[in-house]
């Protein structure tokens, strides 16, 4: 189980996909109680379950396989309870920063356009285009049709929330994208979050206005997000983890150029810093690996010259014709 320097990003290995890690927070039930709390029973464990998928696609196609399809990298995701956190580096161009961003979204978009035809042929389906307010409020008889209207809704509500122009969602990290080449990291990073806060404003003054908690709620944690990394910036506090352990300061990856050496570098962020952990953690065990490996081929050599191949169990005789092949082929 993974320990992090924040309780928040608790979290235990789901597996891998597509050479990917896949991690799940450990808060994540919070999620499911909340939704048991407030909905039908059976509607809670179908809208946790369409997170949950439309989530990891979200993370996984939207931003990690576009990063290395652009020239950079993915290497791990994180399920929250608030949507996923993908640890992916983009290229250092405005095409590699931009389109990690907004392929998130655009996977969720396309769930939808998939999803379109068959919901426009279920009545009251035009209900959720609404993304917050539920369109199903408990299962029928007709379960399959209110199922897809429900992975419709979901999938909508995340296209429209990451397209929101506020760090540290997929708009504002598009926005910056878009600001490559104007001025220096820090200032594009002013400026995004500039238009954050006045965003999360708006948007929660469209929450109050509508009675809708779960805007107010959002807008909310965004505005408080970008106030301190406003603050932070603006100061240039260097705090190991910034709001509830994530640092938010270079989005993706510092969009910084060698051109802008001569100014006061932004810092790295939470996921830089995670990453560089991993790294350090996976050489590490790959070098007592090596390690061992040549212990046990110095003894299998030793038994072969001792007593001869046959000697050799059909494992050992496996581990060694592997090495000797690693071996040709390092020497070209």
């Amino acid at each position: 189980m993974q320990s992090s320097h924040s309780p928040l990003f608790w979290s235990f290995p789901a597996g891998s996909l597509f050479a990917t890690r896949i991690r799940v927070s450990l808060w994540f039930p919070l999620l499911l109680l909340i939704l048991l709390v407030r909905f039908d029973p059976k509607i809670a464990f179908a809208l946790t379950g369409i997170f949950l998928f439309s989530t990891l696609l979200h993370e996984l196609l939207g931003h990690v396989l576009v990063s290395r399809s652009t020239g950079g990298d993915g290497s791990e995701i994180m399920l929250w309870p608030f949507g996923g956190l993908a640890t992916v580096r983009p290229a250092s161009t405005f095409k590699s920063q931009f389109l990690t961003a907004a392929g998130g979204p655009f996977t969720n978009f396309m769930i939808c356009l998939v999803l379109l035809p068959p919901l426009l042929a279920i009545s009251g389906g035009s209900e959720a285009f609404n993304p917050f307010v539920l369109p199903v409020g408990e299962f029928t008889d007709k379960w399959g049709q209110e199922l897809i209207v429900l992975i419709f809704f979901v999938n909508w509500a995340l296209t429209i929330v990451n397209l929101l122009p506020i760090y540290p969602l997929d708009g504002g990290r598009m926005v910056e994208a878009c600001l490559i080449g104007q001025g220096t990291a820090t200032e594009r990073k002013t400026i995004c979050l500039k238009i954050g806060t006045v965003a999360a404003i708006i948007f929660s003054a469209i929450g109050l206005m509508t009675d809708n908690v779960w805007i107010v709620f959002l807008a909310s944690t965004l505005l408080v997000m970008n106030i301190l990394e406003g603050v932070s910036v603006q100061y240039g506090e260097t705090f190991d983890d910034s709001f509830m352990g994530y640092d938010f300061s270079q989005g993706y990856t510092s969009l910084e150029k060698s051109a802008d050496t001569t100014h006061k570098p932004v810092r790295k962020s939470f996921w830089e810093r995670r990453r560089e952990r991993r790294e350090q953690e996976k050489a590490k065990l790959l070098a007592e690996q090596r390690r061992r490996d040549e212990e046990h081929l110095d003894e299998l050599l030793a038994k072969v010259h001792q007593q001869g191949m046959n000697s050799l169990t059909a494992q050992e005789k496996k581990f060694l014709e592997r090495k000797s092949k690693t071996m040709r082929t390092k020497n070209g």
